[in-house]
């Protein structure tokens, strides 16, 4: 959790006149990291498999190539993702709900007023008490924090459920500020 201070001062530029930062977070890299550990697996399998084949020589380097850059990428990917999301905050106001991303990633700026919000919040646990936060519906499902059904989300946070209580209490008018 990102300190209520701090987050006013990083989140300046977005927030309205008045508005107070009632929670802010970032996503979690573990919870990131360990769902997509399945790609670091197969990706060293897949290059442990091309350097097989290359030692054997019963394909030409013209043939490998290719095939090893596939793997490399499927090792790659998690820490692409991990660095990518490391530019975006999850905040909540007493008003509304906020994604920011810094540049390079876009879109710069979700943000749900309230009134805007599903009446029930849903969690997806990832595992180890990180999630995600599905907090409002009928969102474009081309948009990056949304889901196959058009949910949107706070993603991969930590202690999702904390979250859960915070974000309901913000919305009830109850919230303070977190420390």
């Amino acid at each position: 959790m990102i300190a209520p201070r701090q987050a006013a001062l990083g989140l300046a530029d977005v927030l309205q006149p008045g508005e107070r930062i009632v929670f802010a977070v970032r996503p979690d890299m573990r919870s990131i990291l360990r769902s997509k550990r399945i790609l670091i697996w197969i990706g060293l399998a897949w290059l442990g498999a091309v350097a097989l084949v290359h030692a054997t020589g019963t394909l030409p380097n013209g043939v490998l190539v290719p095939l090893a850059l596939a793997g490399a990428a499927m090792l790659a990917a998690p820490f692409v993702i991990a660095f990518e999301v490391a530019f975006t905050t999850y905040a909540v106001t007493d008003r509304r709900a906020l994604i920011v991303r810094r540049p390079p990633a876009r879109p710069p700026l979700v943000s749900v007023a309230f009134a805007d919000m599903d009446r029930e919040i849903e969690v997806l646990e990832t595992g180890g008490g990180a999630g995600h936060l599905y907090f409002a519906s009928g969102r474009p499902t081309r948009m990056r924090d949304t889901d196959f059904t058009g949910k949107l989300a706070f993603r991969d946070v930590a202690d999702v459920h904390k979250l859960v209580d915070l974000l309901t209490r913000a919305r009830n008018g109850t919230a303070t500020s977190a420390r």
